[in-house]
């Protein structure tokens, strides 16, 4: 790849999630195959009829000559009462560059 006037992603470095969303992020994406997914920002959480986490991530397809991006995944945590799971609500790209 050319890289004079594109951007060139750095290396995806994962990030510490807090315990309870780690366990939710790995059984999540343990579901999914195709792409690989890793946590680079713990970026917020909000609270709803439970608890909605958003993580930016690298996203790396499982082929040959990957290209990589980055998104924002988006889970939802149910409440205790309700079991606690965790449910991928949502993976959006994040636009990089003007």
């Amino acid at each position: 790849m050319n890289e004079v006037g594109n951007w060139v992603l750095e290396e995806f470095i994962p990030c510490k999630l807090p315990k309870d969303v780690a366990d939710g992020f790995d059984q999540v994406m343990s579901k999914i195959v195709g792409v690989n997914y890793t946590p680079m920002i713990y970026v917020a959480s909000q609270i709803v009829a439970g608890k909605n986490h958003m993580i930016i991530c690298g996203s790396t397809p499982v082929v040959m000559n990957p290209q990589r991006s980055l998104v924002a995944v988006y889970l939802h945590q149910a409440l205790a009462a309700d079991g606690g799971e965790f449910q991928l609500l949502s993976v959006q790209p994040v636009k990089i560059g003007l």
